[in-house]
């Protein structure tokens, strides 16, 4: 995961700090999370729905579920009163799929960053609750 401001904060860096000049690097939040972690930390704290357990080697069609459910949400945009959206440009189940079944463990490190002097962090599970929560701020989700 990579947070808005942590990736800000590392373009600024990177423009005005010579050692990473023509270097390509990572940008994350700097943590380790599992998308199991971040499954329950959405569900419970962040949307307080109840958490259903699931089984992470199960494959399930993201894409074609929410491909359905463009109504769905147009309800929900006027139940709530929110900022006028068409579900396609804010979501993105394809993307979504495919993090979620890469098929090997994906882990992206920040050590030639911090080589280099950027420290920047974000606790994923933390700025998840702060993103929703502007988003809500903006109307833009329940």
């Amino acid at each position: 995961m990579s947070d808005a401001r942590v990736l800000a904060e590392q373009q600024i860096w990177a423009a005005v700090t010579d050692r990473a000049k023509n270097q390509a690097v990572n940008c994350t939040n700097g943590d380790v999370f599992t998308w199991k972690s971040l499954w329950k930390v959405c569900c419970c704290e962040v949307f307080d729905v109840e958490f259903v357990p699931f089984d992470e080697n199960e494959k399930f069609d993201w894409v074609g579920m929410m491909k359905k459910k463009g109504r769905v949400w147009d309800e929900i945009v006027e139940k709530h009163g929110l900022y006028k959206t068409n579900m396609e440009k804010i979501v993105r189940p394809e993307a979504f799929d495919a993090v979620l079944h890469f098929g090997f463990p994906h882990v992206c490190s920040m050590n030639k960053s911090r080589e280099f002097g950027f420290f920047g962090y974000a606790n994923t599970l933390k700025s998840i609750g702060l993103w929703v929560g502007r988003l809500r701020d903006m109307k833009i989700i329940p």
